[in-house]
């Protein structure tokens, strides 16, 4: 049994004071009620998790959440299930899981468990229980309407400025708050289906007789669309090395789990955001090498924090390769001037930590499985919302609106807007100016150093299925101009993650190979379930 020797000396949202027992691939590990089975394995040093599907490479755990590309689980017991990301599976004591290379095994004996079912009509659904959600669903809760507000994480916000929403949720008597429920599906007349894990998190202390699962069939009147945005990873090469994370991940295991997940990190990014995880990163006390930065100058927040933190940042430049046996030990550096072509001698770091941000894609399945459009924006380098579905609205992160401010502001006017829509009138605040964000760069292949794109068979676009920037110019190469017929040709977005962090970036890739732009590309069709 090891120690958890990556748990970080204080902070997090864990309860130290209780101990839990598990193991992962017959090691046996520990950790604390709150974490997830990655924060943990992460705690104790377990980067690595199974290798990859088709071509057995090293992986490592990537993500913090549904996101998850590599971490696949299969867990033991009763109700033995495979195919699930280790950043969704909450710990419990006696948890057996064993990691697997991209396919499960389904149990040949009957499953004990119950499961069971609800329809219910409300006034107004809230999916989402961030800033933009929270603030939505208080306010329409206020109104005296039935508000149902849904989100998939185990706890609804996270900081003060979540007091007060959930403050007024709890006292109002029409609200109903349901937590790690999954809304998968939008379908006409704001008929929404949705998951709820009720047991799993339990283990062996479930209560008998308490579905593991319940399915609800929800009515609403009115819906609000708070389902906030994904991460993007950049594509270089070897961008799969264990060690190589989401920047936004690595705040999270940070913040919430109180664990560093490496010793000495390096950060790339072509956006302001992973600037808050260089500051949480020296706060806790882990150097950072560089901060890799895709854009030609410093913004506002970056300068801001390389002067507060002392941090070295490169700008115009990008990792375009990465060392290490397994593990990731270092990352080769090049500058990359406006036209996206490598120039320079390059410089290496050493690191056991990459911590990426390729910018934010707003997770709108639920906006486009009722024909709701897109439209991409050059600002946000994503793909946005655009035109409104009858009855429903899209607020916060889901819309390109990233600021915890923002985001509030318009939670709460969706949130009145909807409620007055549904018959209980309230006072709707005025609409906010939106604050532009810093500056992203469209950033979406990073060249080798040597050789043509037709050869770059390390830089990988989805890690879940082992495509690379080689298969993608294949597949354009023999005729395939279309996203969908790409996707087919290469099965780009085709497994359980369903291209959460690959989609917008196999587009990017796609664009680059046919020399036109995203918006001309466009978007798979997106299909329940989530």
């Amino acid at each position: 049994m090891t120690d958890q020797r990556f748990r970080l000396p204080r902070g997090g949202r864990v309860d130290r004071g209780t101990l839990l027992r598990f193991t992962v691939d017959g090691r046996e590990l520990t950790g604390h009620p709150g974490d997830t089975l990655a924060s943990a394995m992460l705690a104790n040093g377990l980067v690595e998790v199974a290798p990859s599907l088709y071509r057995d490479r090293p992986r490592g755990i990537v993500a913090a959440g549904v996101e998850e590309p590599n971490a696949l689980v299969q867990l033991g017991g009763s109700c033995s299930e495979g195919m699930l990301p280790a950043t969704t599976v909450e710990l419990y004591d006696g948890l057996s899981a064993t990691t697997l290379s991209g396919m499960g095994r389904l149990d040949p004996t009957p499953d004990p468990a119950v499961y069971d079912k609800k329809y219910v009509h409300t006034d107004v659904l809230v999916v989402g229980a961030g800033p933009a959600g929270l603030a939505a669903a208080a306010a329409a809760a206020a109104s005296g309407a039935r508000v149902i507000l849904v989100d998939e994480q185990p706890e609804s916000g996270d900081g003060e400025w979540s007091d007060e929403l959930r403050a007024t949720l709890d006292a109002a008597p029409e609200a109903v708050v349901l937590h790690r429920t999954t809304a998968f599906g939008s379908y006409d007349d704001n008929y929404v289906l949705a998951l709820q894990r009720r047991t799993d998190h339990l283990g062996a202390t479930a209560p008998e007789g308490v579905s593991r699962q319940r399915l609800w069939h929800i009515r609403a009147r009115q819906v609000v669309l708070a389902t906030g945005a994904h991460e993007r990873p950049l594509v270089f090469a070897g961008n799969d090395r264990p060690g190589v994370m989401l920047a936004g991940a690595v705040r999270t295991y940070l913040n919430r789990y109180a664990v560093a997940p490496g010793s000495r990190a390096v950060v790339s990014t072509t956006n302001d955001s992973a600037y808050d995880t260089v500051a949480d990163l020296c706060e806790a006390g882990i150097p950072v090498a560089v901060v890799v930065d895709a854009r030609p100058e410093l913004s506002e927040r970056a300068a801001e924090v390389a002067a507060a933190t002392g941090v070295r940042v490169l700008t115009g430049s990008a990792v375009v390769d990465t060392s290490g046996d397994h593990r990731l030990t270092g990352v080769t550096v090049l500058a990359l001037d406006g036209e996206g072509q490598l120039t320079g001698g390059a410089e290496s770091f050493a690191c056991d930590l990459l911590a990426v941000s390729g910018g934010w894609s707003p997770v709108v399945h639920l906006h486009s499985q009722r024909q709701g459009r897109l439209r991409w924006d050059d600002g946000l380098a994503a793909f946005v919302p655009e035109g409104a579905v009858r009855d429903q609205q899209v607020v916060g992160a889901a819309r390109g609106t990233y600021d915890l401010d923002g985001c509030l502001a318009e939670g709460a006017r969706a949130g009145a807007l909807a409620a007055t829509a549904a018959g209980f009138p309230v006072p709707v605040p005025e609409e906010v100016a939106r604050r532009a964000p810093g500056p992203t760069r469209a950033l979406w292949l990073v060249p080798a150093p040597e050789g043509e794109p037709g050869t770059w068979d390390s830089h990988f676009v989805d890690l879940q299925r082992d495509v690379t920037v080689a298969d993608v110019w294949r597949s354009t190469g023999a005729g395939m101009h279309g996203v969908e017929h790409v996707k087919r040709y290469t099965s780009l977005g085709t497994a359980n993650d369903q291209g959460k962090t690959s989609g917008v970036n196999a587009i990017g890739v796609i664009a680059e190979a046919l020399g036109g732009s995203l918006a001309e590309i466009g978007t798979t069709a997106y299909r329940a379930p989530y």
